[in-house]
């Protein structure tokens, strides 16, 4: 008897173990790093002398396979000998999240329900807007200022911080000083009436997005043209370049020359149907391959911005004109380069299945129907093995006479 119940306890046993192995495989490994990481910087940190404000971009970059769920960030000054001279402060109407605090140290939060759209996408790059307010008698001067992003992924994730510290300086200098970002490619566009693009949905491979990029002179110069060197990432093509870009070769980078595109000091004069301007938004329509497996951050596109002047001088209104055809306009000096380059990706969505109502949804495959079979697989040989421990239960407790099973 004590050798039929070990028998059946290391069945009972075996059944369980057999039910437990198949039945419930390990779950797939995460798909955030173990460590996610990002890096952040703010370029552009250089304002001129009679310049009052000047947004400059807090671009958070995310190096992990998954969309963060949080992105919290401070600022603070590290001297308080030039708080009466400049302030960094977040922008006007929650541009850059749920913001709190004053003028000397403050933070904002950007989470998927305020400001989803910074919340940058596996691979890609955030544009978080803040303003340098020059405050007080305009002079030059130099200070630091410290920025500590914490970045977290998942709903209860742990939110990972990193620190650091960037210049902010004024400079005596009247030149101009253009900047340039450019955000992810994330939708599909077409081109509409008058010209203007209309967003038709999330990217997929195959389609047509655009990218767009935004160019401010905050400088005390005007430009009479703008040039522009366009690379774009690995696979995607330019659709329909405009007849002032150039595409090399290799079908992925253009210079396109604005000869008459003037940029006057932002915050001067300008009426909405003039050719001046101190800001303007360009595009670039690009197709994904239609090949590309989706979804897929595809990385490496970049936009530098370079003036060109006929000799202009400061605070000047240039009139719009297309250069004769021997002459070349020269490159602008600038007061800050370091914003004149902005980095940008393409995000491809993958394509849903539509749902037709045939026979109550999709078939089940991958994954959840190697799952279901293998529940099948066990229930049933666990059975078999049941089956067998009652029989040997049976014989195993037979005594005399009797033939009734216990």
């Amino acid at each position: 008897m004590a050798v039929g119940r070990r028998w059946l306890s290391r069945t009972a046993a075996a059944a369980l173990l057999l039910v437990g192995g198949i039945a419930v495989p390990a779950g797939p490994a995460s798909a955030v790093d173990p460590d996610p990481k990002f890096t952040f910087d703010v370029p552009g940190t250089t304002v001129p002398v009679g310049v009052s404000k000047k947004r400059v971009h807090l671009k958070v970059t995310n190096l992990t396979d998954e969309t963060p769920s949080e992105i919290q960030f401070r600022v603070r000054p590290l001297e308080f000998d030039w708080f009466d001279k400049a302030t960094v402060d977040w922008t006007e109407r929650a541009g850059s999240g749920e913001c709190d605090g004053d003028s000397g140290s403050w933070y904002c939060r950007i989470a998927k329900d305020i400001r989803p759209e910074l919340l940058p996408a596996p691979g890609g790059t955030s544009d978080i807007p803040i303003d340098i307010n020059v405050r007080g008698t305009p002079e030059p001067f130099e200070g630091t200022f410290e920025v500590e992003v914490g970045v977290a992924w998942g709903e209860n994730g742990e939110r990972i911080t990193d620190k650091k510290t960037f210049p902010l300086a004024v400079v005596d200098d009247s030149a101009a000083d253009l900047s340039v970002v450019a955000p992810d490619v994330k939708q599909s566009v077409r081109v509409g009436a008058g010209g203007r693009l209309e967003t038709t949905g999330t990217l997929h491979p195959g389609e047509t997005g655009a990218v767009r990029y935004r160019i401010v002179n905050h400088g005390r110069q005007a430009v009479s043209g703008v040039t522009v060197t366009l690379r774009l990432p690995e696979g995607v093509t330019f659709t329909r370049p405009p007849q002032e870009c150039a595409v090399d070769d290799d079908g992925r980078s253009t210079v396109c020359t604005y000869d008459s595109l003037a940029l006057v000091p932002i915050g001067e004069d300008t009426e909405p149907n003039d050719d001046v301007h101190s800001a303007v938004e360009l595009y670039n329509l690009v197709t994904v391959p239609a090949d590309v497996e989706a979804p897929v951050t595809l990385g490496g596109g970049t936009v530098q911005v370079e003036g060109l002047t006929e000799g202009i001088s400061a605070r000047a209104t240039p009139e719009p004109a297309v250069l004769p055809a021997n002459a070349v306009a020269v490159p602008a000096a600038d007061v800050d380069a370091s914003d004149n380059q902005d980095g940008y990706a393409v995000v491809v969505a993958a394509q849903k299945d539509d749902d037709n109502g045939g026979g109550g949804g999709l078939p089940v495959t991958g994954p959840q129907a190697g799952l279901i079979a293998g529940a099948g697989l066990a229930m049933v040989a666990a059975g078999i093995v049941l089956l067998l421990a009652r029989r040997r239960r049976s014989v195993a407790f037979v005594s005399g006479e009797d033939t009734t099973a216990s």
